[in-house]
């Protein structure tokens, strides 16, 4: 549970959606750009191909036969038609007879290229430079069939055209950028609105305190609303489970009494030392659920271990607890530690019960803040414990209380090991240079981000 807990990767909400917003309005754009184009391209051709329809009515008014043969008179010729390189030509074909505008000038043009894979009523091509529409005209006259080619040169407006999508372009990718920076203040600062939130929950892991702002998103409150329900929930749970596990413990020590009573009254000697060798574990059992509970104290939810607090406490308790007159000395680079007061009390306090418990005459401890983890190391000048045990109990899924190293330990320093390991830690013995042995702790530093 916990390595799936720390392999989670986490994203930014915010980019996702300002990344996605983009991707979603680039095809709009390019979209948009296109019907302007189109509209652009259909309205000059709906100007220009009507100018020239309305050209070759005049032209085809003007087509007479005279003793010369058929021609345009030139009365029904515009001016522009008759003006080399103006930009506006015609071809008139019949069968045996053709027509060419002066305009044209010297320009080789063929009005079969025109008709060639074309059905359109106009028609674009290139021709000598010029972006020529044409539109064909056919038409009878006095029994003759005619085909009119009427031509105008749009380079200009062609030019004009792409000009102004060019700054249109521009005008829209100015407008992208600055909807993408007004896109993103409005996502920060609806985002920021989260902030208090982590915030609060950033000073909960610092001082145990979990205070979420009064007002909080629509969108956001029902899980704050969880956060709230699981901690009260859980804390309520731990409370419960603690202070039932020490009245069980006061509870048995009645029934203990009566089985002593019993033993001592029983005639065969092998059972009652059998009895009795029973009572003696049960009451050891017992006594460190007592212990525990005296350790941990009242549980307190969401308070963290303060160690100017909580170390003389515990220092004061377990002299009186062994009787014996030990030198215990701490040093901390951290007052308060991002843990949970009651774990910590349990963890630290079976681990100073135990190097209590053997210790001459001195027990150490040390809490440093090294990265990622807070290291915690705790020694005693006992008689220590062998080194075949450290080989074995440092192995990562060894259970402590499979051994016998020191009569006593099993219990108190599995469930060391147990809240290590909840908090993603570790936990190694080795020879002190006190003498005794050595426990070094280590488990992730929440306050890192």
């Amino acid at each position: 549970m916990s390595n799936q807990a720390s392999e989670k990767v986490s994203f930014s909400l915010e980019k996702r959606i300002r990344y996605r917003l983009i991707f979603a309005m680039l095809p709009l754009l390019l979209v948009l750009m296109f019907i302007i184009h189109k509209s652009i391209h259909l309205l000059i051709d709906e100007i220009v191909v009507e100018r020239l329809q309305h050209d070759a009515l005049s032209l085809v008014s003007g087509v007479s036969q005279s003793d010369a043969g058929w021609g345009v008179s030139a009365e029904a010729l515009p001016a522009v038609y008759q003006r080399a390189r103006s930009g506006h030509y015609f071809i008139l074909q019949w069968d045996g007879g053709e027509v060419r505008s002066r305009s044209l000038w010297d320009k080789k043009v063929d009005p079969g290229d025109f008709i060639q894979g074309d059905t359109e009523d106009y028609l674009y091509f290139w021709i000598d430079g010029e972006f020529w529409v044409v539109h064909h005209q056919p038409f009878i006259k006095q029994g003759e069939v005619f085909s009119l080619w009427i031509a105008e040169d749009i380079s200009d407006i062609d030019q004009k055209q792409k000009a102004y999508e060019y700054f249109l372009a521009a005008v829209l990718i100015l407008f992208t950028c600055v909807f993408i920076l007004w896109q993103r203040s409005v996502l920060n600062k609806g985002f920021a609105l989260l902030v208090p939130v982590h915030e609060a929950l950033k000073e909960n892991r610092t001082s145990g305190q979990l205070n979420f702002p009064d007002e909080v998103p629509e969108e956001i409150a029902a899980l704050v609303n969880s956060i709230h329900l699981l901690v009260d929930r859980s804390s309520r749970q731990v409370a419960r489970s603690r202070m039932s596990v020490g009245n069980l413990a006061h509870e048995l020590k009645r029934p203990l009494q009566e089985l002593q009573i019993v033993a001592s009254e029983l005639n065969d000697p092998k059972a009652k030392e059998t009895l009795a060798k029973v009572i003696r574990q049960l009451q050891d059992r017992i006594d460190a659920e007592l212990k525990r509970a005296r350790i941990s104290g009242n549980p307190m939810p969401g308070n963290l271990f303060n160690v100017d607090e909580e170390l003389p406490v515990l220092q004061d308790l377990l002299s009186r607890i062994h009787n014996k007159n030990i030198r215990f000395t701490y040093d901390s680079e951290s007052e308060q530690l991002p843990f949970d007061r009651d774990d910590m009390l349990e963890l630290v306090g079976n681990l100073l019960d135990n190097a209590w418990k053997y210790a001459s005459s001195q027990v150490q401890l040390s809490i440093k803040a090294t990265g990622e983890q807070f290291a915690i190391c705790i020694e005693d000048d006992g008689p220590g414990v062998p080194t075949a045990f450290f080989t074995e109990i440092n192995q990562r899924g060894t259970r402590i209380d499979e051994h016998n190293a020191r009569p006593g330990d099993g219990l108190g320093l599995s469930i060391c090991q147990a809240i290590v390991e909840s908090y993603n830690g570790t936990i190694n013995f080795s020879s002190s240079d006190l003498g005794g042995l050595r426990v070094d702790v280590s488990v992730q530093n929440n306050i890192v981000e």
